[in-house]
């Protein structure tokens, strides 16, 4: 894409490293010949941290298809940033000189939220969706996979993870790690009942493009994207669906690393360089 990049914005982890990282970015630009304005609604947003943070910048801004985003790694394992401390450098010498600037699009999830009084609530997630009870409680709900129903089930929810997110609920769930260039959600019942012996239900992970779950109405039922909770009222919730069916639901994302999914697994996950 053409490099429009005028002004830049930092979201950082509130930690020592990060900070003089932060604090190094700005040293580094004011150096600069022409350098870029630092701003509260910057064209290049720069995340330092950990995954939480990065998500918490796509977030705060809102998803915005407008901006490019990178991150800068100080956390744990790092899924989602792809820079290093020692990229610093090349990162600003980058965004001052290319005049075409490499990115890649990370598609993310759209939600959508119906009330039982007919209103419908929209949000996206860049990570993972969670419809759970409260507290580990039992919910009920009909499980639809891209439009057609397949079970009834009781327990204490669902997870539903983007393309971005799949990898660990994967893991944890023992189910399929995808490196398909497909945008597909990965959704695990968490602790599903069954209260007789002929019940079935489908317990492994579903890798599928949209999900749908009508909800008994309930009192203890919390719906959680990205990490925070969605204010609403547990009575007025009657579905969730989420689905990625729309490519323009994306955010364009810096891409100086060359991207791999296999070989961030092999690095994050295996500890292979």
């Amino acid at each position: 894409m053409k490099n429009t990049i005028k002004t830049f914005q930092l979201y950082v982890r509130p930690d020592e490293r990060s900070q003089q990282i932060a604090d190094n970015i700005r040293a580094l630009n004011a150096k600069l010949d022409s350098p870029l304005e630092e701003s509260l609604d910057g064209d290049l947003v720069i995340a330092i941290g950990g995954d939480g943070t990065f998500i918490h910048a796509v977030t705060d801004t809102k998803f915005s298809k407008n901006k490019v985003y990178t991150g800068i790694h100080t956390g744990t394992l790092g899924f989602m940033q792809d820079l290093c401390e020692n990229d610093i450098y090349t990162l600003i010498q980058y965004i001052n000189h290319e005049d075409e600037l490499k990115t890649r699009k990370v598609y993310v999830s759209a939600i959508k939220v119906e009330l039982r009084d007919g209103t419908v609530q929209e949000y996206f997630s860049l990570n993972e969706i969670l419809v759970v009870g409260k507290n580990y409680s039992k919910i009920s709900f009909k499980e639809y996979i891209n439009g057609e129903y397949l079970q009834t089930i009781s327990g204490n929810g669902i997870v539903i993870a983007s393309s971005a997110g799949d990898t660990a609920y994967s893991l944890n769930a023992k189910g399929a790690i995808d490196f398909s260039r497909n945008f597909q959600l990965v959704c695990t019942l968490e602790t599903p009942m069954i209260y007789a012996i002929n019940e079935r239900f489908v317990d492994n992970p579903i890798i599928c493009s949209q999900i749908k779950v009508i909800l008994t109405e309930s009192d203890n039922l919390q719906i959680i994207i990205d990490g925070r909770e969605k204010k609403i009222d547990s009575h007025m919730i009657e579905s969730v669906e989420v689905s990625m069916l729309d490519e323009a639901n994306h955010i364009n994302k810096l891409d100086l690393t060359n991207y791999s999914k296999v070989r961030v697994f092999r690095n994050k996950i295996l500890g292979y360089p």
